[in-house]
């Protein structure tokens, strides 16, 4: 066998890995491989996604890098680097990404990458004199006087949450965790967030301030939210249903789940909890509300049945590759039983084309 031939193989073996969803198997393929062949992108770039979606981002970060040093043009590559970059904080570098990768993009892939840009550099145009608060775990960056006081209290929110969540979940995670406050024109502008939605998480935290002050209990509950879903980034990068990710959001800042369960009870609705695997993103405000309630109280479910400490290790299972099906199962119920017990207390026939 060749030495090409050999790197062929393990591209095809690797990149079968990932669409099987075995990134870790993948990793181990595109790594051995890589040890025969240090100066092939494609294998780079194999590693830098198998290690991306593991959430093993530094690494990533460092594949990427060292494919486009060798292969300038691999498009995937640059994408996928500047979608890292970007959720780390470096902006500047994930603008540059993109637009050295642009020129080579067809136009299929270009018109993505260019809303992306403009977003990006909207969010550049910012004053480039915000003020930070940061400590150890955290740094919280803010425009202005009244920020500064919102900044401050956030600061003490965060830190408070962090601990308690930790705690329940068994795992404390070490990365630092930006947040960013804005004016409310600002965040939608640059996070392109639905209307309905009241912060973001996409690799730092991102809050609009707007009426933050007459309402603190409101920013501490978003505040805390967020901070669930970066902490849940970190202990399960992967296969982690959306129902489950927002659930435990809800969970951690304090939402009622049996308010939910019979709220979806007096309406006589449940949605198959397949249909709310993806990101909410794509709904508009009446189906945001459904899927939010009912992951709600499908996860304060979870949680009664399994214990804050089987959470835990539920999150460790998916994180190395179970689904959800096969994750449940060391609890001694099956997916199929436990959704079956939520449709029968929510009394009502299943509408997935609700949120659909």
């Amino acid at each position: 066998m060749t030495a090409q031939t050999a790197s062929s193989d393990a591209l095809d073996k690797g990149f079968q890995a990932l669409q099987s969803g075995d990134a870790a198997r993948a990793g181990s393929i595109f790594r051995e491989a890589l040890t025969r062949h240090p100066r092939d992108p494609q294998l780079l770039f194999g590693a830098g996604v198998a290690a991306g979606i593991q959430g093993q981002d530094e690494d990533a970060i460092a594949f990427l890098k060292q494919a486009l040093q060798i292969e300038p043009q691999l498009l995937q590559a640059a994408a996928f680097l500047g979608e890292l970059l970007y959720r780390h904080g470096d902006l500047e570098l994930a603008i540059k990404t993109y637009e050295r990768a642009l020129p080579g993009a067809p136009p299929s892939v270009a018109v993505g990458m260019r809303g992306r840009l403009t977003a990006w550099r909207e969010e550049a145009s910012l004053p480039q004199n915000r003020e930070a608060i940061k400590d150890d775990r955290f740094t919280i960056s803010f425009d202005g006087p009244v920020q500064q006081k919102l900044a401050a209290r956030a600061a003490s929110v965060l830190s408070a949450a962090f601990w308690r969540i930790g705690k329940a979940l068994g795992a404390y995670p070490s990365a630092p965790i930006n947040v960013i406050l804005y004016s409310e024109r600002q965040f939608h502008d640059i996070t392109g967030a639905p209307e309905w939605s009241a912060g973001g998480f996409d690799g730092q935290i991102r809050l609009p301030v707007r009426g933050a002050t007459q309402n603190l209990a409101e920013f501490d509950r978003v505040l805390t939210h967020e901070l669930t879903h970066a902490m849940l980034k970190s202990v399960a990068p992967r296969n982690l249903p959306a129902w489950l990710n927002e659930g435990l959001a809800m969970y951690f800042e304090g939402h009622d789940g049996a308010l939910s369960e019979r709220r979806l009870a007096a309406a006589r609705l449940f949605v198959p909890l397949a249909v709310l695997q993806t990101s909410f993103a794509r709904l508009n405000t009446a189906q945001a509300l459904i899927a939010y309630e009912e992951s709600a109280f499908a996860t304060r479910a979870l949680v009664d049945r399994i214990g804050p400490a089987g959470v835990g290790e539920l999150l460790q299972d998916l994180s190395a590759g179970q689904t959800m099906d096969q994750a449940i199962e060391r609890f001694g119920i099956t997916f199929a039983a436990f959704e079956s017990d939520l449709e029968r207390r929510v009394g009502a026939k299943s509408r997935g084309a609700a949120v659909r």
